[in-house]
Parts: structure tokens; C-alpha cells; sequence
């Protein structure tokens, strides 16, 4: 291999290191904040998908100004996995944890115990934009 060769692979190596470190210095980290405590959190950009089916006794209902209209905190009374899917309440039982709704919770107050699904919803790529999303909520009817 002649010196004319080197230096050219030499030129070519060295160009491909400053395009990726100009790649890297323009990247910026993202975080996620999940409101529950979960070891199946999303994880490399992709959110998970994800159900659960639970028992939950709400403790407030905020209406919120953005994003969703409800953020309802819930005690998990008991969770269920949705065939194969992350289930991303069952290391929330016995737990507190705030979700968001866009179901009518004009009828539900605190201290109702309800049926729901719950899952992921969001972006992994905006910060704080992963939450649980409880939908198909129905109050708890006893036999």
C-alpha cells in the first residue's frame, strides 16, 4: 500500500470522526418521567405496547388545563395483563399512582373503586410526555 493510499484512508477516517462528533455535540439527552413505579418503562425512543385491566379506588380528580382533561389519582386495588402486552400497573398495587383521561368523570368521585383499562400513551421524545392512560373506566359493581 503506497503513502498516497494511507493518507487518503487517513483523510476519509478523519472527516467520518468530525461528522459524528458534530452529530453528538448537536444531540440532547431526553428524559421520561413515569408517574408510576414500573420495571417495563419504555425504553430507546419506542413506547411499548402496552394494557392492563385493574380495580383502582380514585383519591382525586383534577381537571387539568392542557393536554388531557382529567388527571385522576388512583389506588391499584388489583391488575391484570392484557394477553401478551407490558402491563404497566402490576408493580403498582397497593400503590397510588396519577393517570390521565379523557373519558366524562363527571360521575365518578373520590372514594368511587372502578374497573379500567390502563396503558402507556405519549412521546418518548418529549420530556415528561409518557403517562398511563386509563380508559373504558366503569364503577365497581358488587354482586
Amino acid at each position: 500500500m503506497s503513502n498516497k493510499n494511507i493518507f487518503r484512508m487517513a483523510a476519509v477516517v478523519g472527516a467520518v470522526i468530525l461528522v459524528l462528533s458534530a452529530i453528538a455535540c448537536k444531540s440532547k439527552p431526553t428524559t421520561t418521567t413515569i408517574t408510576a413505579t414500573t420495571t417495563a418503562n419504555p425504553i430507546g425512543g419506542a413506547l411499548v405496547n402496552s394494557d392492563s385491566i385493574v380495580t383502582a379506588k380514585i383519591q382525586t380528580i383534577q381537571k387539568q388545563i392542557t393536554g388531557y382533561p382529567c388527571a385522576v389519582d388512583v389506588l391499584i386495588q388489583s391488575s391484570v395483563d392484557v394477553d401478551s402486552l407490558v402491563n404497566p400497573t402490576k408493580d403498582s398495587i397497593g400503590k397510588v399512582i396519577t393517570v390521565k383521561t379523557d373519558q366524562d368523570m363527571t360521575s365518578f368521585k373520590t372514594g368511587d373503586v372502578v374497573t379500567a383499562k390502563v396503558k402507556y400513551t405519549g412521546d418518548v421524545n418529549t420530556p415528561g410526555g409518557v403517562n398511563l392512560y386509563m380508559y373504558n373506566i366503569a364503577l365497581q359493581t358488587y354482586p
